[in-house]
């Protein structure tokens, strides 16, 4: 059982048997290298098994998705569970209209269960149980694992695309089902993936990010972030084109990628993509560190997408307020509310590093947001 694909072809219209570094959209295993879920997500597989919820984390562009759909598929193969992957996203325009937007929850799962192909025992109800709004989600679950023969294992992808009202009845919801599954069916196992922290849910409610809230619409979920590359992964991914192709990636070009990339994973494609493909460095000549150098330049200087997002995001004023005086070498006040905030929304976004001192992600993005800033200022002073 699988979703029907809809990659496309191997670049430059080829339509030969080979997978390449992919750039858009999820990877799948057949036409894209990819690193397995388990490195991605080393305890996602433990936590599930003991029929833990989960709160996944991580910038745009980092691989999320391409993990729940990984995790589906080595779920959905093992037999013992029924998992499926529902994006939240189409129910982001229903605003605060909770009610809409769990209508359109439910119908996404009933759709992406179709395209599934799932056997007519596994298939959410084909009407769901009618329920006022506010309970309306934990109610269409319950018959579902009611009459699911196998446990489910819900995923939920774009979770923090729903705002406000809607966001927190369907936390609320989730965790009502949650801690009733003693006496009740009710999903094994819930996932909610987006970009935003665990405190940054229980801000949507207006309460506390600090320890445990009473008042938290979420407070049961194990917190994960999914992290960038290492360095000892990104020459996995480069080694598995090597095994396909026998075009080497040489250790100073497999470091010079990790060093301007950090490890992030678009950008690790990105980089890989641009030398094999659209610079056309074919087998059997290596991939080398210079090769890298001018990829990455090139990427700079065509502003690739997700390169380019980052003009809009600078004129956010939490992100200005962060990285402006990064850029300009200046200290930040650490310990205000205000400071707090907005580190945890720009590492959110993926544009400094998790850890202190706090940096920019990697050098690529700050010479994008150099020669962005750059160019504002030269702006302003032309005639």
């Amino acid at each position: 059982m699988d979703r029907e694909q809809g990659e496309g072809v191997a670049p430059d219209g080829c339509c030969e048997d080979v997978r390449f570094f992919n750039t858009e959209g999820v990877c799948t295993p057949e036409r894209h290298y990819m690193l397995p879920a388990g490195s991605r997500l080393p305890d996602a597989m433990e936590y599930i098994e003991q029929g833990k919820y989960i709160v996944l984390n991580a910038p745009r562009q980092t691989g999320k998705t391409t993990t729940l759909y990984a995790l589906e598929r080595e779920l959905s193969t093992g037999g013992e569970y029924l998992a499926l992957v529902v994006s939240c996203e189409q129910a982001s325009p229903a605003g605060e209209d909770y009610g809409a937007v769990i209508d359109v929850i439910l119908g996404q799962i009933t759709e992406e269960a179709l395209a599934l192909g799932l056997p007519p025992e596994h298939m959410p109800p084909s009407r769901w149980p009618s329920a006022p709004p506010e309970s309306r989600l934990r109610v269409g679950l319950t018959a579902w694992a009611r009459s699911c023969p196998l446990p489910i294992v819900l995923f939920l992808d774009e979770i923090d695309s729903l705002q406000g009202k809607s966001l927190v009845s369907v936390l609320r919801q989730l965790r009502a089902g949650y801690n009733a599954r003693s006496r009740v069916s009710f999903p094994a196992s819930i996932v909610l993936c987006g970009m935003r922290q665990i405190r940054d849910y229980k801000l949507a409610y207006g309460g506390s990010p600090e320890g445990a809230n009473p008042y938290s619409p979420f407070n049961i979920g194990v917190p994960l972030r999914m992290s960038d590359f290492t360095r000892e992964q990104v020459g996995e991914l480069y080694a598995q084109h090597t095994a396909e192709t026998g075009q080497e990636f040489t250790a100073e070009a497999v470091d010079r990628a990790f060093g301007y990339s950090q490890g992030q994973p678009w950008l690790v494609n990105a980089i890989a993509y641009e030398i094999t493909f659209t610079m056309r460095i074919r087998p059997p000549e290596p991939v080398t560190a210079d090769h890298v150098d001018t990829a990455k330049e090139r990427l700079i200087l065509a502003r690739a997408v997700h390169l380019e997002a980052l003009d809009a995001r600078l004129n956010e004023p939490p992100v200005q307020r962060i990285i402006e005086p990064m850029i300009a070498g200046t200290h930040h006040q650490v310990g205000t509310p205000e400071h707090s905030s907005d580190l945890a929304y720009v590492r959110n976004l993926g544009l400094i590093t998790e850890s202190n001192p706090i940096r920019v992600a990697n050098p690529i993005l700050k010479e994008v947001i150099i020669r962005v800033l750059s160019d504002r200022f030269a702006g302003a002073f032309a005639p």
